[in-house]
């Protein structure tokens, strides 16, 4: 744990530390910037940095999730030897081979919309489709939904936290029956 926190000078954006090998230690003492969440790294906890902002309460973000969302991706090279079209896998006969598609997120999301509850879109049928980018209501908890991930939604709140959702959870429990 630091001692006194320097608040000195601009945060530095967490894009700038989370690609980094040595990350989450190189971000200990800095004061950084995530999402407009702003503070001081004080502390590693296992998996987790412990951020004090200057007014306020510390909070704790995950190292992971905050490398998945902020570091550039890694490409693997193709193996030595082997041309781009032996390098891809064949599918199995009767499967239609799907390349990923490119990652989807809102960077800079509008908390000014208008906060609907979730019921209004649950039963929709593009839904979770037509729930992005939406200021959304689940329980209390109001963000903007800024990315698609494996079936859930990752809804962000103007604090900078992000919450995962289950898609086929939040379709069952808030759709109309």
């Amino acid at each position: 744990m630091t001692s006194e926190p320097d608040f000195s000078g601009p945060p530095q954006p967490i894009d700038d530390l989370a690609g980094r090998a040595d990350f989450p230690q190189c971000a200990l003492g800095a004061y950084i910037d995530i999402q407009g969440f702003a503070g001081v790294v004080v502390e590693i906890v296992k998996d987790s940095i412990r951020v004090r902002p200057p007014q306020g309460m510390t909070q704790r973000f995950n190292a992971n999730r905050l490398k998945t969302l902020y570091a550039p991706p890694v490409r693997p090279e193709p193996a030595a030897g082997m041309d781009h079209a032996e390098n891809e896998a064949t599918p199995e006969p009767g499967l239609t081979k799907v390349s990923p598609s490119p990652r989807e997120y809102i960077a800079d999301p509008d908390f000014t919309a208008q906060i609907r509850p979730i019921n209004d879109y649950a039963d929709q049928p593009d839904f979770p489709r037509c729930i992005y980018g939406k200021h959304v209501d689940i329980q209390g908890y109001t963000g903007v939904v800024v990315e698609f991930v494996k079936g859930s939604l990752k809804i962000q709140s103007p604090a900078g936290i992000t919450r995962s959702y289950n898609a086929d959870a939040l379709r069952k429990l808030y759709g109309r029956k």
